[in-house]
Order: structure tokens, then sequence, then C-alpha cells
């Protein structure tokens, strides 16, 4: 099987589906850090006194950017699988 070049369109596709796995994984850079601090590094310090308890004011917000990362990381994931249908058009039996 010789794959024909791929057209302006397809690198097009290429292109959008490449932004989107970018994307998710600029959600995960932020998401990860965010939910690790509001679940786990916060409490711990308040609660070996390391810091004053006005920290846990922090938790929620982080909480909540850590979320809609997680919900952003799925969207990109969604949207790149939606812009890889030119693979199907190219390699018909990829998996062979």
């Amino acid at each position: 099987m010789d794959p024909k070049p791929l057209s302006t369109a397809e690198w097009a596709e290429v292109g959008m589906a490449l932004k989107f796995l970018w994307l998710a994984l600029g959600f995960a850079l932020v998401a990860g850090p965010s939910l690790l601090t509001a679940h786990a590094i916060i409490p711990s310090v308040v609660d070996s006194k390391s810091v004053a308890a006005k920290w846990t004011k922090f938790r929620a917000p982080l909480y909540v950017l850590g979320l809609v990362c997680v919900v952003g990381i799925f969207a990109s994931l969604f949207m790149a699988s939606e812009n890889v249908e030119f693979l199907e058009r190219i390699y018909s039996r990829w998996w062979q």
C-alpha cells in the first residue's frame, strides 16, 4: 500500500488535530498542580500549622480551576478525534 501525498485540506486537518492535542496538554499541566494544591498541599500545610488557616479559602477557586481544566481536557481530546477523519480516508486499513 503506497499512500498518496496529503492535500492542503488534509494538512489543515492535521494541524487542527495537533492544536487540540497541545491544548489538552496545556489543560493537563494546569489541572494537575491546581487539584494537587487544593486537595493535598493546602490541607496538609494548614494542619501542620506551617501557614495560617486563612489559606483554606484558596481551595475552592483551585478546585474550580482544576475541574474546568479537566473538562477542557476531555473537550480538546474530543475535538482532536473529530479532526482525524483524514486518516481513515488515506489509510482505510491502517491496523493491518
